[in-house]
């Protein structure tokens, strides 16, 4: 057995998330899970991102839903690298295929975005997770998805310009983020309005960027490493 089908043979052998993660880390790319409930406003998050990126087709989507073709197919109008998923909940095998399909060295960030979040989350070989709710979902949306904000590191609240339209108490919700996962980051935004993006926008920008500075990023296409975020 030759050196390269040797190294093949133990691929084949490593879990699916382990394959992700060292897939991402060598091409430098930073992994983001985005998870909430149906409704919560996730892809039109990912949408109102790709229009504020200077250089949006060095993002990477993978959508996953039970009919993704059609949010596979909005995202992809303005991201050159859109995979899709038709499934409940994403899978380490399904995404690692998804992956396979992308070309990671034109990338700086893939973002995996499913619904759910009730029971524990798989292991994606995420870098981070990010949990998505909406104003319109009810304050009450943080204490049910216990098990999502344990597993996240940051928090996005959606469709802040409809709080005016209905019950929706920003204190308690915040109060229960903040006894589930107190050391999350949180972004109250607006992906119609435009506001809160730029603190969303910042913190991906800062990932991504130590996602690169940690696996000493060079020589990619010749593209300046802050070309993504701008």
């Amino acid at each position: 057995m030759t050196e390269s089908e040797s190294e093949q043979t133990g691929e084949l052998h490593r879990p699916m998330s382990a394959l992700i993660r060292g897939a991402l880390a060598k091409a430098r790319v930073l992994g983001v899970r985005i998870v909430g409930p149906p409704g919560s406003g996730k892809t039109e998050l990912i949408e109102s991102t790709l229009k504020r990126l200077e250089q949006p087709n060095r993002l990477g989507v993978v959508v996953v839903n039970p009919a993704s073709r059609r949010d596979a197919e909005r995202l992809g109008k303005r991201c050159g690298q859109v995979a899709h998923i038709d499934a409940a909940v994403p899978t380490a095998s399904a995404v690692w295929r998804a992956i396979l399909e992308m070309n990671l060295n034109r990338l700086d960030a893939v973002l995996v975005e499913a619904a759910g979040g009730l029971a524990p989350l798989h292991d994606l070989g995420q870098d981070a997770t990010v949990a998505v709710f909406s104003v319109s979902g009810g304050d009450d949306k943080a204490a049910e998805y216990h098990q999502l904000l344990k597993a996240a590191s940051a928090v996005v609240l959606t469709k802040t310009d409809l709080r005016s339209l209905v019950k929706f108490d920003p204190q308690v919700f915040r109060a229960d983020v903040r006894s589930i996962t107190p050391d999350a980051d949180v972004f109250e935004v607006s992906a119609v309005a435009g506001t809160g993006m730029d603190e969303w926008h910042n913190w991906l920008e800062k990932l991504s960027a130590f996602k690169r500075g940690l696996h000493g990023r060079h020589d990619r296409n010749e593209v300046p490493p802050n070309t993504f975020f701008g």
